[in-house]
């Protein structure tokens, strides 16, 4: 299982002005019983509905057919979807699909599709993907519960006219929609023509979808281990029912931010990856941490990075600038490759230090050290480790943190599951575009 480490929370690492005390952790129990019991309303009312649906054995149904029945017939395939839609899938792909993937021939891919996840609208970008593939050979996902979301429907009415152009009626077959199971725009038009689609639960928010068709369908596509990303995911699950804030790692994710940041005023986490693999973890995190709890003055600021490529660009700031952070380290005890691969020989005796040094035990040792330095200047961190990268660890990760941000918006007494303050600028948005 993933291992989540605090000790460099409590002050006896770091000291009192940053760090959590004896007395501070008392006062932070008492909270935990109504934080809990407003988790498990969530849950019954079906807003915290992420936290139940890796339960349910019917998560994967349809989804290994089509993805077989896709991969098959499919050399790309490409997601048109924002936020929520996207980050989840492309922190996954980044993590489970070999480096460099869409760039290894279809042989090296074992046959499935190459994956591009469309998260904007910058009309080079999207022009030069839609130049690069080969229409006929694409199938296109479009993801949007309501079906409203301006950025994927102008990109899905732009592909719709670029394949009834270049494979007639044969339209549909290109295409699988991932939406609201009733309701919606797109909803209507997947029954009218008959359209593939899987369903998103009515009440599942985008940033909390990742476990569901949202991230699965396409991950199986590209080959990804669903049934593990799934199982993970329930293990956690299980692994974060318990109301005790000692035994509930998520608890005390949630609660230990939330009181380093209303007491001491730690306003901004930073989610630190010592793997190019789990880089995209922080981007994901940083949207779930902020638009379910950046509501009525509350929240904080996330802030990603990665090790060791940061040390050399924010680490200065972090270790000598204002204590107004707590960090997260995501670390890996095994990578996944032959360290004698990566292990450094010849050197000469200024690099003595690193000579036999395999790079994962170099980069693991720039983890600890600047885990280390920090402490000593007084700044409050926890770590989580991937025993190794694979979907089931991952499907951890993702509960880990879904259910943090669930219990951390208990206790900031809002609601994490709506996100009103994008509202007037989608408003604005449609006001412009229809007067111009």
């Amino acid at each position: 299982m993933l291992k989540i480490d605090f000790k460099n929370m409590f002050s006896a690492a770091v000291g009192d002005e940053g760090g959590l005390t004896t007395t501070d952790i008392a006062a932070i129990d008492k909270s935990t019983a109504a934080a809990h019991e407003k988790l498990q309303e969530w849950r019954r009312t079906q807003d915290a509905i992420f936290y139940d649906i890796v339960s349910d054995t019917r998560i994967l149904e349809g989804i290994p057919e089509a993805a077989k029945e896709i991969s098959s017939r499919f050399d790309e395939f490409v997601v048109l979807g924002i936020g929520g839609s996207a980050l989840g899938l492309r922190c996954a792909s980044a993590a489970l699909l070999p480096p460099y993937w869409n760039l290894r021939s279809k042989e090296q891919r074992g046959g499935k599709p190459r994956l591009f996840v469309c998260d904007n609208i910058d009309p080079e970008t999207f022009a030069g993907l839609l130049d690069l593939v080969d229409i006929k050979r694409t199938c296109f996902a479009v993801i949007s519960k309501s079906g409203t979301t301006t950025e994927t429907a102008s990109q899905f009415l732009v592909v719709l006219e670029r394949l009834k152009r270049t494979v007639g009626e044969k339209w549909r077959e290109h295409l699988v929609i991932i939406t609201d199971p009733e309701r919606g725009e797109l909803r209507p038009m997947v029954r009218a023509e008959k359209l593939r689609s899987f369903a998103i639960p009515p009440k599942l928010g985008g940033r909390f979808s990742v476990l569901s068709a949202v991230g699965l369908l396409p991950a199986a596509c590209a080959g990804m281990d669903i049934e593990g990303l799934v199982a993970g995911a329930r293990s956690m699950a299980s692994r974060c029912a318990a109301a005790s804030l000692e035994t509930n790692p998520a608890y005390q994710i949630g609660a230990y931010h939330h009181y380093l940041d209303t007491r001491k005023r730690k306003a901004i986490s930073v989610m630190i990856p010592y793997s190019d693999a789990l880089m995209l973890a922080s981007d994901w995190y940083s949207q779930l941490w902020a638009e379910s709890l950046g509501k009525q003055g509350h929240g904080q600021t996330p802030v990603k990075a990665l090790g060791s490529t940061d040390q050399h660009s924010q680490v200065q700031l972090y270790m000598e600038g204002p204590k107004d952070k707590i960090f997260t380290f995501v670390g890996v005890e095994s990578f996944r490759i032959d360290d004698k691969a990566t292990r450094v020989s010849g050197a000469d005796k200024a690099f003595s230090y690193i000579e036999g040094k395999d790079l994962g035990t170099i980069l693991r040792a720039e983890q600890h050290a600047t885990t280390e330095a920090l402490a000593r200047a007084g700044r409050p961190s926890l770590t989580v480790t991937f025993p190794t990268i694979d979907a089931h660890h991952l499907g951890e990760f993702f509960m880990l943190y879904e259910t943090a941000t669930a219990y951390a918006g208990a206790l900031y007494g809002i609601n994490p599951f709506d996100q009103p303050g994008v509202e007037m600028g989608k408003k604005l948005t449609k006001e412009i575009l229809t007067k111009g």
